[in-house]
């Protein structure tokens, strides 16, 4: 589950008011090197949830993006690089995801987290 789905993922189920964001809990990480893309990377940044993503890098060990997004980063290349890596090239390969609400966990295997209840 690279870290650019885990910025939409929420916990939908029945009666649930506010599943999101889910804590990742990884116990297997990859880290790919994937053909850098600057004008996807441009096109993603203001849809992502700045903070959920910076927490997301954090639990599996990234801790080098700026905690606060400003309009200066949209174009300093070595910026948008370091996203690209931490949005396309993390892969978390097992682990957990904790809705925040209830507590459920749901199971990443293979990199794909099973939502079924």
């Amino acid at each position: 589950m690279k870290l650019l789905l885990h910025n939409v993922l929420r916990n939908n189920s029945k009666g649930v008011v506010e599943g999101y964001p889910l804590r990742i809990t990884a116990s297997e990480v990859q880290v790919t090197d994937n053909e850098y893309n600057e004008e996807f990377v441009r096109h993603m940044l203001p849809t992502l949830n700045w903070g959920v993503l910076v927490e997301a890098a954090k639990s599996v060990g990234i801790t080098t993006l700026p905690s606060s997004l400003t309009p200066a980063l949209s174009s300093d290349s070595s910026f948008l690089r370091a996203l690209h890596h931490v949005l396309v090239n993390v892969h978390v390969v097992s682990g957990v995801l904790t809705c925040p609400e209830t507590g459920k966990e749901f199971a990443i295997s293979d990199g794909i987290a099973n939502f079924m209840l």
